[in-house]
């Protein structure tokens, strides 16, 4: 008897959820993602039990991974061949803090940036992105939601006046601080090979650094003001990197 795919819950375009899902394919672990529209996943997260309605999730059978550092942590333990583990034994303690740096820094700015630019005048473009790959009756009650949903979205990432301005600031500054471990021509950001760390950073900045590997992010457009950003950006070390490493490590 066929065993269940282990189920991957996302919203499509979240970088987070880029993160979960690049540590299982680097796995080789098949899956099958679902995705649950946002304000809808609250309902469905206690539906199931879960205490918090963060996505990514993964289902096993009786186990619930939730978060894309634990599903990292999760991918690692399933694959038995521990030359591709993601957290390297020399360099454990060094990947783990340029990973959590980067989560509560970068990513919570890329998002936050990339919804004030988009949600007061391009709503449109962040409802299609965060919905693509929900279907069914989870996508129509979702967007039965959304205008509630929109609402929390503004209010949750503290979306006010200036909030453009800072988040670019506080992005830039991270910027400089990657390119520093970078300006010796280091092919990765710990150790000589493909880490959490590198994992961490390039699917956070896949939004802004647009990789070929990765299509919903390379066709969202809206906002000529942030449109002239990631122009700007496109050029720096940082995202050149990114590129490179969806293209050594994504492709297939």
């Amino acid at each position: 008897m066929e065993t269940a795919r282990p189920q991957l819950i996302t919203f499509a375009a979240s970088h987070f959820c880029e993160k979960a899902r690049w540590a299982l394919d680097w796995h080789g672990i098949s899956y099958e993602e679902v995705g649950w529209p946002p304000g809808l996943h609250q309902i469905l997260a206690k539906r199931r039990g879960l205490k918090e309605a963060k996505v990514p999730i993964v289902f096993d059978g009786e186990d619930v991974v939730q978060g894309s550092g634990a599903i990292v942590d999760w991918a690692d333990r399933k694959d038995q061949n521990q030359d591709r583990s993601l957290t390297p034994k020399s360099e454990r303690s060094e990947a783990s803090e340029i990973e959590n740096r980067v989560g509560k820094i970068i990513g919570v700015h890329v998002r936050r940036l990339a919804f004030a630019e988009l949600l007061p005048a391009h709503a449109h473009v962040v409802k299609s992105a965060l919905f693509h790959g929900a279907t069914g009756w989870r996508r129509l009650a979702g967007s039965m939601m959304w205008p509630v949903s929109r609402h929390a979205m503004v209010r949750v990432l503290d979306i006010v006046p200036g909030a453009v301005e800072e988040s670019r600031s506080k992005l830039e500054e991270e910027f400089d601080w990657l390119e520093e471990k970078l300006a010796d021509g280091r092919t990765y950001l710990v150790g000589d090979r493909f880490s959490r760390a590198d994992l961490t950073v390039a699917s956070l900045l896949a939004q802004f650094a647009k990789p070929n590997e990765l299509a919903v992010h390379r066709t969202m457009s809206g906002s000529d003001s942030l449109a002239a950003v990631v122009d700007r950006w496109s050029k720096r070390l940082i995202m050149r990197w990114v590129r490179s490493q969806y293209e050594m490590h994504r492709a297939g």
